[in-house]
This record gives structure tokens, sequence and C-alpha cells, in this order.
């Protein structure tokens, strides 16, 4: 059996593992919906809802979209002045979906890599484009955490029972990869070091195989990171719009559960106090390792937004809200993935033209 064989079942099997969790959750979702109210409640919820503020909820998913493919655009035009937008969009979309459907959305780079280079992008600066936007992501989603977190405390620990604990454990984990990304860009030669000693310590303990082979992969990849540390460093400017359209970004996220209170009439909730609900949800999933943290989501959603509405109100939201920020990427994901493997998606065409430097 070839070696491309052997590696193709694992990730058969995983996606098939990945699948049925997505499967299993929606399933579990509705019927917890349905159970925990009954159907003439949740029928009843239904003919409440105002179309304009789910409609508005909706938007704001479809701009969130659009805004992350204009901060990936942003940094990939810098390097490679022939990237068209509608290919960046592509990319961003195959992204939403590989992210959904596995485990703390590793899949997500990897696939979009795959997708730029096949549009002619080269793989240095696909890989180096993914890194500086995962960089800046990461910072701005844990300076937003930690503004949200020092605003609101004493709003929500009033109210919710564990915050403390679960707060501090998702925005640590968050705070956790940011400085681990700080440090490999300030400190490769030690990364390296360090990265080396873990994979030979799990050699010894025969959790891995091949260590040497892995540390060469790994300082790879540390090489093509610290190659995206020095892009941040010498384009400031560039990442400064991307730090802005990532505040944004998050912004627009986080207040789709806000038009969803007002689909359900309640008309008197804080936007900033939605916005902090949804950030402390975030950062509560963060830590949980299933595809579109399943099971943590729900759980953090109905928890934090039962001080804004209660009954069949709540349940309805986090549904629609599920639908909405992780079942509707897949579905849409899906669409652009199919295509592009169908060749469909191959608008831009691999050129001779040399990156801009």
């Amino acid at each position: 059996m070839s070696n491309q064989n052997q590696k193709s079942k694992p990730n058969q099997k995983f996606k098939w593992i990945n699948g049925t969790i997505i499967i299993v959750s929606i399933i579990a979702l509705i019927a917890y919906v349905f159970i925990v109210d009954k159907p003439a409640n949740i029928l009843s919820a239904v003919f409440t809802v105002k179309p304009i503020w789910l409609s508005a909820a909706g938007l704001m998913m479809i701009c969130y979209w659009l805004m992350e493919s204009g901060i990936l655009h942003l940094v990939t035009k810098k390097l490679y002045p022939e990237q068209h937008f509608i290919n960046t969009l592509s990319t961003s979309m195959i992204g939403q979906f590989y992210n959904c459907i596995t485990p703390f959305a590793s899949g997500g780079q990897p696939m979009q890599a795959y997708s730029m280079v096949s549009y002619g992008v080269p793989l240095g600066i696909a890989g180096s484009s993914l890194l500086v936007k995962f960089i800046v992501y990461q910072f701005s989603l844990t300076l937003y955490s930690l503004v949200m977190l020092i605003a609101y405390w004493g709003f929500f620990s009033a109210k919710v029972s564990g915050l403390a604990a679960l707060s501090i454990l998702g925005f640590s984990i968050n705070m956790a990869v940011m400085l681990g990304l700080i440090f490999i860009g300030f400190a490769k030669g030690i990364a390296k070091k360090i990265t080396a000693a873990a994979i030979r310590f799990l050699a010894k303990l025969h959790l891995i195989k091949h260590p040497e082979q892995k540390i060469e992969s790994a300082f790879q990849e540390l090489e093509q990171f610290h190659g995206g540390f020095e892009l941040i460093r010498h384009n400031i400017g560039t990442i400064f719009n991307m730090f802005w359209m990532s505040v944004m970004q998050l912004t627009v996220f986080f207040l789709i559960p806000y038009f969803l209170c007002l689909a359900f009439g309640k008309s008197g909730v804080s936007p900033l106090q939605v916005i902090a609900a949804q950030a402390f949800v975030s950062m509560i999933t963060a830590f949980v390792p299933l595809p579109g943290a399943a099971g943590g989501a729900e759980i953090s959603f109905v928890t934090f937004f039962a001080i804004f509405m209660s009954g069949s109100d709540l349940n309805l939201s986090m549904l629609l809200w599920r639908i909405l920020t992780f079942y509707c990427p897949i579905v849409v994901g899906a669409a652009f993935s199919f295509g592009f493997t169908s060749g469909g998606n191959r608008i831009q065409k691999p050129c001779s033209s040399k990156p801009a430097a």
C-alpha cells in the first residue's frame, strides 16, 4: 500500500468522525429545544419573530464573511498584486467550511493555502499572508476580550455563576496563543530548541515516530512563521488597517445575538452588554475540543443570554444563532469548496509574473 493511501485512510476516518459530531450536534440541538419547550410554545415563538431583525442578523454574518475576505485580501494584495478579491473570497469561505468541521478550527489554514496556490499565489506568500492574518486576528481577539472582561466583569459576575473560572481559562488560552506567537517571532532560536526538545521527549514516550523528520518539518514551519512576523514589522500601516478591520469584524459577529434579541421583541437590551456576552461566550468556547465547540457553544449561549431573554425565546434564539454562525458557514463554505474542487472557482490562473517584494 502506498504512503498516500495510508495517509488518506486516517484523514477519511477523521472526516467521518467530525461529520458525525456535527450531525449529532444539530439533532441534539433541535431535540433539546423541543424537549425543553413544548412544540406549541416553539411554534408560538416562531410567529413572534420580527423578520426585519432576523434578516439584520443574517446580514451581520454576510458582513463578517466579507470582512474576513477583505482582511486576507489586504495582506495578500500587498505581497501579490495580481490577486483578485473574488479568489480571496473563495479562499476565505473554504476556510470557513474547514474551520467549522475540524476541532479547534485547525483545518482551515491548510486548505486556504492550497486554494491560494491553486489560484496562482506563490506558496511562500500564501503561507505568509495566512500567518500574518492569524497573528493580527489573535491579537485583536485577545485585546477585545480583555476590554470586555474589564468593562463588564461586575455586570456578568453577579448574574453568571462560575464565570471567573471559565472566563479566566478561556482568556488565558487566547493570551497564551498570542504570547506564544510573539515569542516565536522574537526568539526563533530559542523556539527551535524548545520545539526539538519537546519532539524528542514525545518520541521517548513513544507518542510520535521519526522525531528527526518531525523536527525538520517543525523548523520549516517556524522559518515560515518568522518570515510572516518579519512582514508585520515592515508593514505597520497595513497591519494597523488589518487590526481595525478585525475589530470591526468581531463587533459585527458579536452583534448577531443583539439583532436576535430585537427579533424577539427585546428592544430594551443594551447592545454593548450583548456584545460583551458574546465575547464571553467566544472566550469560554475557545477550549472546547470539538468541531464548532459543539455542546460548549450552546450551553454558554443559554447561560449568558438568559440574562436578556427566557423560555422559548431564549431556546429558539440559541437555535437561530447556531444556524447563522455555525451551520450556515458549513453550507455556504461547502458550496465554495465543492466549486473549487470541481474546478468551478478557479478564476485566476497561475501566472508567471513575480510577486511584490
